[in-house]
C-alpha cells in the first residue's frame, strides 16, 4: 500500500457509527436514564458502563451491528448460508483426524473455514482482517441458531456474553480505523501497518484435532501430556507440533478462552487481539484505543493519550495540574471533593482533598487538634489512645464517665427549668 506525503499534524475524520440511545442499564438499572455513549470514551456518559452493560437487546441488527460494519465494501453472496456441521476427514500424518464443516473451504494448512461463499470471500479486496471476519461471520451464524433455540428468558443472556467476549477480546477500534475517535494522517499510515503485519503474521483460528496414536505431545499451555483418543487445538503459526487442550486454548495475557478460537501469535505464545496489540502499543486507558502518537501520558501505572488525559468526571485537562487517582481513574481536586471528601464529625465542616483527615469506621475528622480531640478535656489526640462513644472522642475512661455523668446532669437541670 502505498503513502505519499501528507500533513503530519492533519486529522483524519470517520463518522463514528451511531449508536441507538435510550436503552437501559443492566448494572445500574433505573439510575441510568438509558445509554448516550461519551464523545471519546468507550462508556456511557450518564453511569459510566459501558456499551455491552446496556440493555440492547431486540435492535435487529445490533447483533450483527459490530462486525458488519466492518464488511460494508464485502460483496455478499446471493445464495443460501450454509449451516455448518461437524464432519470428520482423514489426515494424511494419520496421528490426528480434523474437524470441518460441510461446505466450507480448508485454506491450506490454517484450517480456517469460509462459511460463506468460498469463492465471494476468497476475492475480498480490502478487508484488513480476513481470516478473523470470515471466522466471526461463521460463528455469528451457529450463534444466533444456537441462541434462537434457548429459552426466551435465557436467549437474553446469551447474546449479552457473546457480544460482552467480542467486544473484550476484538475491540473494533482495533481492527478498522473508522471506530477510532481521531487519528493524524501519520498515525493512520502506522494503523495500516500493523493491521497490515497482524493479518499475515499474526492472525490465525484453531484447528480441533483428534488425537489418534499415543504420542507425547504435550499441551503448550500446561506442559502436561495430551492423551490418546482425546482433541486438541493446533495453531499454523506455531507448527503442527503444537497443540493445547481445548480448556488451555486461552489468552497468554488475560487466561480467557479464545471466543470463536480466534488467536494472534507472538514471540511463540497466542493471544486475543486485544493483548496482542497490548504487547506492540500502549493502550489508552481513557478511549481504549491503541497510542500510536509519540508522545503520550504515563500515571498511576497506565497511559493515556495526551489529549485524554483528563479528569474521569468533568473531562477537564489534567496535563500540568494536580489530581487524585481512585479506582484507577484521575479526578481534578473540584469534583474529587464534591464526589468523595467526607464531612468533620466535630465541625461539620467537609474535609478536602488539601487538608489532611483521620478515619475511624464511619466516623471523619481534620487532622488537627481542635477537631481531633477529647470531648470531655479538649486534649490534643493526634497520635494518642482514644475512646469513641456515640461519635464522640475521649481521652481516657474516666474521662468519658465524668462527661457523660455531667452531660446527664446537665440535661436533667435544663428539663426541670423548663
Amino acid at each position: 500500500m502505498a503513502y505519499g506525503p501528507v500533513p503530519v499534524n492533519r486529522k483524519v475524520e470517520f463518522r463514528i457509527p451511531l449508536i441507538p440511545k435510550y436503552q437501559r442499564c443492566l448494572r445500574c438499572g433505573d439510575d441510568c436514564p438509558g445509554l448516550e455513549l461519551h464523545y471519546w470514551r468507550k462508556i456511557c456518559k450518564h453511569c459510566r458502563c459501558s456499551r455491552e452493560d446496556h440493555d440492547l437487546h431486540g435492535n435487529e441488527s445490533d447483533d450483527g451491528q459490530p462486525i458488519g460494519m466492518l464488511l460494508d465494501s464485502i460483496p455478499r453472496p446471493t445464495g443460501s448460508v450454509h449451516v455448518i456441521s461437524e464432519q470428520r476427514i482423514p489426515d494424511t500424518q494419520n496421528c490426528v483426524t480434523s474437524i470441518t464443516s460441510n461446505n466450507c473451504r480448508v485454506s491450506g494448512s490454517t484450517g480456517t473455514a469460509y462459511v460463506d461463499d468460498p469463492k465471494t470471500l476468497t476475492d475480498i479486496h480490502g478487508s484488513e482482517t480476513d481470516i478473523v471476519l470470515s471466522r466471526v461471520i461463521a460463528e455469528n451464524i451457529r450463534s444466533q441458531k444456537y441462541i434462537s433455540m434457548m429459552p426466551p428468558d435465557k436467549q437474553l443472556f446469551a447474546a449479552q456474553l457473546r457480544r460482552r467476549q467480542l467486544q473484550k477480546q476484538l475491540p473494533l477500534h482495533d481492527l478498522h480505523p473508522k471506530f477510532c475517535s481521531s487519528l493524524t494522517e501519520s498515525e493512520l499510515v502506522k494503523f495500516h501497518k500493523f493491521c497490515n503485519k497482524r493479518r499475515q503474521r499474526a492472525a490465525g483460528v484453531g484447528q480441533v484435532m483428534e488425537v489418534k496414536e499415543a504420542t507425547n505431545f504435550r499441551c503448550h499451555r500446561c506442559i502436561k501430556n495430551i492423551t490418546s483418543g482425546g482433541f486438541c487445538v493446533t495453531a499454523a503459526h506455531l507448527g503442527s507440533g503444537t497443540g493445547w487442550h481445548p480448556g488451555c486454548f486461552t489468552c497468554a495475557t488475560c487466561n480467557e478462552l479464545l471466543v470463536d478460537m480466534i488467536y494472534f501469535c507472538r514471540n511463540e505464545e497466542i493471544y486475543c487481539e486485544r493483548h496482542y496489540a497490548d504487547t506492540i502499543y500502549p493502550r489508552c486507558a481513557a478511549c481504549d484505543e491503541i497510542i500510536l502518537a509519540r508522545e503520550y501520558t504515563q500515571a498511576e501505572k497506565q497511559t493515556w493519550h495526551v489529549e485524554h488525559f483528563c479528569c474521569w468526571n468533568c473531562d477537564a485537562p489534567l496535563a500540568g495540574q494536580r489530581y487524585i487517582a481512585k479506582d484507577g481513574n484521575p479526578f481534578c481536586m473540584i469534583c474529587f471533593d464534591t464526589l468523595y471528601s467526607k464531612s468533620c464529625n466535630t465541625c461539620r465542616r467537609t474535609i478536602t482533598a488539601d487538608s489532611p483527615g483521620l478515619s475511624h469506621g464511619d466516623f471523619h475528622w481534620h487532622a488537627c487538634p481542635h477537631c481531633f480531640s477529647c470531648s470531655g478535656c479538649g486534649g490534643n489526640l493526634i497520635n494518642q489512645q482514644f475512646l469513641l462513644k456515640d461519635g464522640q472522642l475521649f481521652c481516657s475512661v474516666d474521662c468519658k464517665q465524668r462527661t457523660m455523668l455531667s452531660w446527664t446532669q446537665n440535661g436533667l437541670q435544663n428539663l426541670h427549668i423548663h
